[in-house]
């Protein structure tokens, strides 16, 4: 299959909970991000004080997102991805909608495409309503109905002038890293360590958010809406840490099934490989996937896949963690926050995605870097970030060439366009391809934001 023809989209993309701020305004409800960081000050374990998304870079004024869309159209970018906020339009989940929740979204909308910035909406990035978390969220079957009720109603608000929505952002990094974190600072145990007990609560929990998911894309075909929707998933291509090693071979292949191959199969075949459910019974002996599951997620396949890469991960054996493998290995002498720089494996694995699965449709729904604050040097009015621009400039490299070689790829999506709040790691860690000065809200340019105009210009 050729590439489409249609308008590649050069865009940046966004969280609500990371830049809207205005955590409690306009009767928005609690988000589980609400109450991670405000009751169990979930900061405070990872980077030793509190802080929260209450502020954020403020996005949730219109007078300060107008600047900011301003400073994207300037750097030439035709997309914004950005998500909604679940409880700022449902304050319970479900049941009554919160009209000026509703109403912000909308000006948004209608701002971006009056500056030529087409809007890609997100449903789910992560801030889920409190009031169902409290339910038992992806643990109970009952949120396939919370989100698809949730779901109906953003499409019916914003199916006229959104034509490519993505329901769910990295629904595994969602269940088995952020909650485990939260489970254990609540507990007080150590952050990031996570047992093999705990991996097997989360499975059904996992498999309900992609059985969520697909009945929103059968609903938003049922309802007539002609646009796109898909999924963004997070893809780490697993190498071993010794390929000389028949143990790391093997706990790179067991990692794989679990990390990758379980998001991509489930919206993209509706099905779930052999290998993956040997690994997810592992963990978990009583789990099951029903002939009613499979049909739901092979009759909701996705239009479109969008893959959030930043590197790929590096596996060795270990004994002592679940499945017996250890991700997470950097080799790199300079360590970026994301990982190992490797913008080889993204071409590798979109020619994969092109020669294994149909040659679907794919956006780059996220990819970046950040390398600390030796990257952050401010220099006659400019952040000089010469690490940033050049893990970008080679990343886009790699998805041109991948392009170029049939593979269906129509977008391109850095993380992030501003500096904002960074989940459990907070203010310390910046990502944005514009510096914010978090206490007065000032925006400053980086060299990567100059650096991707000018990729965006040559290419257009």
């Amino acid at each position: 299959m050729a590439a489409s023809k249609e308008e590649f989209l050069w865009g940046a993309a966004s969280a609500a909970y990371q830049v809207e701020g205005a955590w409690d305004a306009d009767g928005k409800g609690l988000s589980k991000w609400d109450v991670y960081t405000n009751r169990y000050h979930g900061t405070e374990a990872v980077i030793g004080k509190q802080e929260t998304g209450n502020v954020a870079i403020n996005a949730y004024s219109r007078d300060q997102y107008l600047k900011d869309i301003a400073m994207m159209r300037e750097a030439g970018l035709n997309a914004y991805r950005f998500s909604l906020s679940w409880p700022r339009i449902l304050p319970e989940g479900v049941g009554r909608v919160n009209q000026p929740g509703l109403d912000y979204y909308n000006r948004l909308v209608d701002d971006l495409i009056a500056s030529d910035i087409k809007p890609v909406v997100t449903l789910y990035h992560w801030d889920f309503p409190w009031v169902l978390h409290e339910k038992g969220g992806f643990h109970n079957r009952d949120v396939i109905g919370w989100f698809r009720e949730y779901a109906g109603v953003v499409f019916g608000a914003f199916g006229d002038r959104v034509d490519k929505f993505i329901t769910m952002n990295e629904p595994y990094v969602d269940v088995f890293f952020m909650d485990l974190v939260a489970d254990n600072i609540v507990g007080r145990r150590p952050p990031f360590w996570f047992t093999a007990e705990q991996y097997g609560r989360q499975v059904p929990a996992l498999h309900n958010l992609f059985l969520a998911s697909a009945a929103a894309v059968s609903d938003y075909r049922a309802a007539g809406h002609t646009g796109m929707i898909g999924i963004a998933i997070p893809l780490s291509p697993t190498i071993p840490a010794d390929p000389n090693n028949p143990a790391d071979v093997a706990a790179a292949r067991t990692w794989e099934a679990f990390h990758d191959r379980w998001s991509l199969d489930a919206p993209t075949r509706g099905s779930y490989a052999d290998e993956v459910l040997a690994t997810l019974t592992k963990l978990n002996p009583r789990f099951s996937v029903s002939d009613a599951d499979l049909a739901l997620l092979q009759a909701s396949r996705v239009d479109f896949l969008g893959v959030n890469f930043y590197a790929p991960s590096y596996v060795r054996h270990s004994a002592d963690r679940p499945l017996g493998a250890e991700p997470g290995i950097n080799p790199d002498e300079l360590k970026a926050h994301n990982g190992p720089v490797r913008p080889e494996a993204l071409h590798r694995l979109l020619l994969r995605i092109r020669d294994e699965y149909d040659n679907l449709p794919i956006f780059i729904t996220e990819n970046g870097a950040g390398f600390g604050d030796r990257d952050e040097v401010m220099v006659d009015g400019v952040v000089k970030d010469p690490l940033r621009t050049d893990y970008i400039a080679r990343h886009i490299d790699a998805v041109l060439k991948a392009r170029s070689e049939g593979a269906d790829v129509r977008g391109y999506f850095a993380w992030c366009p501003f500096d904002n709040f960074e989940w459990f790691r907070g203010y310390e860690t910046r990502f944005g391809l514009i510096h914010v000065d978090f206490a007065t809200q000032k925006r400053t340019p980086k060299q990567s934001l100059f650096a991707y105009r000018d990729i965006v210009a040559a290419n257009a």
